[in-house]
């Protein structure tokens, strides 16, 4: 007989009708092959279905669970005493000018109140620039000012010491315009280790009329945040001690989405200010084409005195600007700000840190594949070989029947079966005789 490889569309569906009521008689999964066989009492068929569906219900239940756990919360925060090894970033330190500070001497008088405004201004504050003469309202050259304007820092920071080495002033604070007003940074600070001698940042500033404000943050931010309020204002020498929380990520965290682990590497994008910094950029240029004086950097246009209005209309909302942290990085916490006993400032880490955070995997995907794999065994029996058996049934079984039963249509094949019939048992019924002798 020679086969029809080519069945028709019915004669596929015809298979593939036999073959589910075929799977479900025969399949290995706990429970199915009692509930569809008819020859069994519809009680039990009952009772076999229902056991059957609440083992499907728990299976589907625990899986869910165990998913939504790995989508939200895979990583497991612990602790790692190895801090020997580890080299700690100094923060960088800001000390930030008051207005009274600046050389005034380079603006007329007339000017003085509106470049005031614009040092101090932040969203929260409302120039109202109708107050202002019509020849300042497109003055737009206030960072060039402010730049001029602004104390030395080599002048004002002398007397430099770092981990118990002089080093110039120089080549410690540069001078930088802020979202807080100008500022003298900290630079280049070599990490920390545990062999250094001291773990302090020393240096002297003149008596002055008006207060300094202080700040620290990470290393790699450009400045503080605005409206972000001092650490400290003074007008003497203080002693700083801070203390480092450090946290790094196992490799295997590398593996999960962004939205999983909620942090980013470094080579995937810049770091959370940074990114926060453009965020806000990117919002005032689209709605203001323009940027306030301590954001007009790297040739981007400054706000005239009457565009600043706009800009207090902007939502700086940072939720929407999907920044995230570091997943290795460092943090810093004041412990406390004292009155120094000598002449100078002192920037101080109180002790090494004994022990740092290890984000880790609490599962992976194999962990997941596993878990999921134990526990639809466990309730229903289902394993990778019900999977290949579902495949067989469906797609090469399926088609094997549809090809054998076209041939047979086109033969004219008749399948008979012979039922052999047995002759019923005569019916014997003994009788006893009694000889006698």
């Amino acid at each position: 007989m020679k086969y029809n490889y080519k069945p028709s569309l019915k004669e596929l569906q015809t298979s593939l009708k036999y073959r589910s009521k075929e799977y479900l008689l025969y399949n290995s999964l706990h429970g199915v092959t009692y509930f569809v066989d008819p020859t069994r009492p519809k009680w039990e068929r009952w009772l076999w279905f229902s056991l059957t569906l609440m083992s499907v219900i728990t299976v589907v239940s625990v899986i869910v669970f165990i998913l939504g756990k790995f989508e939200t919360d895979p990583t497991l925060t612990g602790f790692d005493i190895g801090t020997q090894h580890i080299n700690i970033e100094f923060p960088r330190v800001f000390v930030c000018f008051e207005w009274a500070h600046m050389n005034q001497s380079y603006i007329p008088q007339v000017e003085m109140f509106i470049h005031e405004q614009l040092y101090n201004w932040n969203f929260e504050k409302y120039n109202n620039s109708r107050s202002f003469a019509s020849i300042y309202k497109h003055k737009n050259d206030f960072r060039k000012m402010f730049e001029t304007m602004a104390p030395n820092c080599d002048i004002l920071i002398t007397n430099c010491v770092y981990k118990g080495t002089i080093v110039p002033c120089n080549k410690v604070f540069q001078r930088v315009l802020t979202p807080v007003g100008a500022c003298c940074k900290s630079i280049d600070l070599e990490p920390l280790r545990v062999v250094d001698i001291s773990w302090i940042l020393k240096f002297t500033t003149p008596n002055l009329t008006y207060p300094l404000r202080f700040y620290l943050t990470q290393p790699n931010e450009l400045g503080p945040k605005l409206g972000e309020r001092a650490m400290v204002k003074t007008y003497f020498p203080i002693d700083i001690k801070f203390t480092v929380d450090m946290t790094y990520s196992t490799p295997d965290v590398r593996y999960l989405l962004l939205r999983q682990r909620k942090c980013i590497y470094k080579e995937e994008g810049t770091n959370l200010d940074d990114c926060e910094i453009n965020c806000i950029i990117d919002k005032l240029l689209a709605r203001c084409k323009c940027l306030p004086w301590f954001l007009s950097f790297a040739d981007k246009t400054e706000c005239s005195l009457s565009q600043y209005s706009c800009l207090n209309n902007v939502v700086n909302d940072m939720a929407r600007c999907n920044c995230w942290l570091y997943c290795n990085h460092t943090s810093y916490t004041v412990e406390s700000i004292k009155t120094a006993s000598l002449n100078e400032h002192r920037v101080i880490l109180k002790g090494w840190p004994s022990a740092f955070y290890r984000r880790e995997m609490r599962f992976g995907y194999l962990d997941l594949l596993v878990s999921f794999g134990g526990i639809a065994s466990l309730f229903v029996g289902y394993s990778l070989l019900t999977t290949i058996e579902f495949g067989y049934y469906f797609t090469l079984r399926m088609y094997c029947g549809a090809v054998i039963e076209a041939s047979r249509k086109q033969y004219g094949i008749v399948t008979v079966y012979v039922v052999e019939k047995h002759r019923q048992k005569a019916e014997i019924n003994p009788k006893y005789y009694q000889y006698t002798n």
